[in-house]
């Protein structure tokens, strides 16, 4: 197929080189050329259409082309009709694929991936000695989710059952588990439906994190049904409601101030995710508010008196030991207990503070399975193929544009390999070339119709097939090569014309064997619609900018809390309030410090959402704390915020178990955080007088 394609578009494949020979009249020394090949001992191409390529054209294509590094790159060459290469003793055939559109699924019954593990495998059976070596992001990508997916379901399956256990344990009833279930459920829903409606499509990472608020919608069912069950017999539903209404609606404001300040994030996914979150938020709140009430309306037969709590098993040391804690004056002993946690948090952030530092390093969010380890290192080896993941992105009005553009970008390129910096590089327009281009190789070509008779008299050819040769010619003239089209072409040039995207059209060039990436960006930088991209490099840089961007929205949605919460507290409390952000932030930081996890992407996305899930003890705690000495509502509160506290760690401690990098450095942000936020809630509480 690659000779026929090279025979059909002979005048339009000529290289550099040649086309400079026929202008400056050395088409004679290119039929002695040719001559010499055909009555050489060797002929590199068969001679079957000799009659119509006359100057072995194609022949001198062909060399070319399989000199190119798309065929000859590294180690690997044409060998009995497959791309092979030897490494220490062993031969390896390479075999190249691109996954169809129903395949790209990664943990489906279609996922191609799974497939070709499959038939790896059965032939393997078949032939012991036969080995299979996997490269490509298909299968890390593979890897990776199905890893991730049996970790996460297996850890959020555990975690579920041991909340439900819980608040089967604690309610003893499964009324209240259903009804949370229920509202969560509802507030899914209704976030989904919102962020279709302002987005029409929402992001997987945004529904992922948009669910890890489903403990927020359930913390406000669970002070509602603590309050109800402790209080049963003393107030009906709507006098509950009054008893949470004041915290819960505080909680609500904060937490979604909190992530409507990524409305202002410059990432489609956080701005999802702040609609998403706040719609959720919303239907819970008004779910606990309106429906609650409602539904569970009335007082419980048992008989109202002061200290009913204790009759339904709520109040007391027994179960939650917190009294010793919350209750009574103990403010001194809590200033100590603060001190000490703030200077052993200074001393591990002084220790540690060359650790600090906002660098999303995207190897250390994978960890390679050691078999496709072992299967890259074979084939970096065996292949040599000098990929650096570097390349340049072409972009133009029409595919001519971008083509002739490539050709631009390929003669400075040429410039870097003489220089030494780039061993090669691969382009569309090797293999298909500009019209531009491919016009001047026709006129080239044409300088050869003069020796045509001559050349078949030399070969024993009558007169007459230089008439041939001729029609050939003509009937070649305007047929260009055009990338994007069906055919051979375009699977030379599958992996490196990208196409139309929008108004535009794409192409990748990729340099090989490059040793600094620093020349290629000062070209991309002086060349109108070339730019070049280091993949790794610059999503780490972009994530960089995201993240830095995300700590200044933190810090304006902490400022707007404090100036909301304000107008409810004096200054007193306002303060006791800002201790948690900060006691919070800085137990994150000394907890990453100590295990050498940078800020990054996911540590600031654990940081919003447990800023938002912190907050929420503290006001509630305050809110209690304006109760009787002795009250049952602040017991109630207390105990309320210990279940929230336990559920929420459960869940979020967990994911800190995942050998998934991302998954794992959440957990253990949104963990530390969650724990540092409630342990300073008790500890800034003020005690009743």
């Amino acid at each position: 197929r690659l000779w026929e394609y090279l025979y059909d578009y002979r005048f339009m494949l000529l290289n550099h080189a040649d086309r400079e020979l026929l202008e400056n009249g050395g088409a004679a020394g290119l039929a002695s050329a040719a001559l010499a090949s055909v009555y050489g001992a060797f002929s590199f191409a068969a001679l079957d259409h000799f009659e119509g390529d006359p100057f072995l054209l194609a022949e001198r294509n062909m060399r070319g082309m399989l000199s190119s590094p798309l065929i000859a790159g590294g180690n690997i060459a044409p060998r009995d009709g497959v791309l092979a290469s030897q490494y220490e003793g062993s031969w390896y055939v390479m075999l190249r694929g691109s996954l169809a559109p129903e395949g790209v699924a990664l943990t489906n019954r279609n996922s191609a991936v799974e497939k070709i593990y499959a038939a790896g495998k059965n032939i393997t059976a078949e032939n012991p000695g036969l080995r299979f070596y996997y490269s490509g992001v298909p299968f890390h990508s593979y890897e990776s989710s199905s890893n991730a997916q049996r970790e996460i379901s297996l850890i959020s399956t555990v975690s579920l059952i041991a909340i439900l256990i819980i608040f089967l344990y604690v309610f003893r009833s499964p009324v209240p588990v259903l009804a949370s279930i229920a509202a969560a459920g509802c507030s899914i829903l209704t976030a989904l439906c919102a962020a279709l409606l302002f987005f029409r499509e929402v992001h997987v990472l945004s529904f992922v994190f948009g669910t890890t608020l489903i403990g927020t919608c359930v913390d406000y069912s669970i002070h509602y049904f603590i309050h109800r069950k402790g209080m049963s017999g003393a107030m009906d539903g709507a006098q509950i409601r009054s008893l949470v209404f004041r915290g819960i609606s505080l909680s609500f404001v904060s937490t979604v101030i909190c992530f409507a300040a990524l409305l202002f994030a410059p990432f489609i996914i956080l701005k999802q995710f702040a609609v998403f979150s706040a719609a959720g938020l919303l239907s819970s709140f008004l779910s606990v508010m309106c429906v609650y009430p409602l539904i569970w309306n009335g007082k419980s037969p048992v008989t109202a008196r002061k200290g009913a709590g204790k009759k339904a098993g709520l109040s007391g040391p027994g179960l939650f030991p917190l009294r010793a804690i919350t209750f009574r004056r103990m403010e001194k002993l809590k200033i100590y207990f603060l001190l000490i946690l703030l200077t052993t948090l200074t001393i591990i952030l002084a220790m540690n503070h060359s650790r600090i530092r906002i660098d999303n390093r995207l190897g250390d969010l994978y960890r390679m399975p050691e078999a496709l380890a072992e299967s890259e290192k074979i084939n970096a080896l065996a292949i040599n193929h000098g990929s650096m993941g570097w390349y340049f992105i072409v972009s133009g009005a029409a595919p001519e544009e971008v083509l002739q553009k490539e050709e631009a970008l390929r003669s400075a390129l040429d410039g870097e390999i003489v220089g030494g910096t780039l061993g090669s590089y691969l382009a569309a327009s090797l293999f298909i070339p500009s019209q531009k281009t491919q016009e001047e190789s026709f006129h080239a070509a044409g300088k050869l119709l003069p020796l045509a008779e001559a050349q078949f008299l030399n070969t024993g050819f009558p007169p007459d097939a230089a008439e041939y040769y001729r029609r050939e010619f003509d009937a070649a003239r305007g047929r260009f090569i055009v990338p994007g089209g069906e055919g051979f072409q375009a699977e030379l040039t599958a992996s490196l014309w990208i196409g139309q995207a929008g108004e535009k059209y794409f192409s990748c060039v990729m340099p090989l064997h490059a040793k600094d990436e620093a020349p290629f960006r000062a070209i991309a930088g002086s060349m109108d619609g070339v730019y070049f991209v280091n993949k790794v490099k610059d999503t780490a840089a972009g994530l960089d900018r995201l993240t830095r961007i995300m700590f200044i929205l933190f810090v304006s949605a902490f400022v707007l809390i404090v100036i909301v919460v304000r107008f409810f507290y004096p200054w007193e409390r306002v303060m006791r309030i800002c201790a948690v952000p900060v006691m919070l932030v800085l137990t994150v930081l000394a907890v990453l410090s100590v295990l050498d996890i940078s800020l990054g992407f996911f540590t600031v996305a654990g940081l919003l959402l447990v800023f938002g899930l912190g907050l929420d003890y503290i006001f509630y705690s305050l809110e209690a704390a304006k109760g009787e000495d002795g009250g049952p509502e602040r017991t109630l509160t207390a105990k309320a915020i210990f279940l929230s506290f336990g559920t929420t760690a459960l869940s979020f401690g967990t994911l800190a178990l995942s050998g998934f990098m991302p998954v794992h450095i959440f957990g253990i942000t949104v963990f530390s955080g969650i724990c540092a936020a409630y342990i300073t809630a008790l500890l800034v509480t003020p005690d009743v007088k």
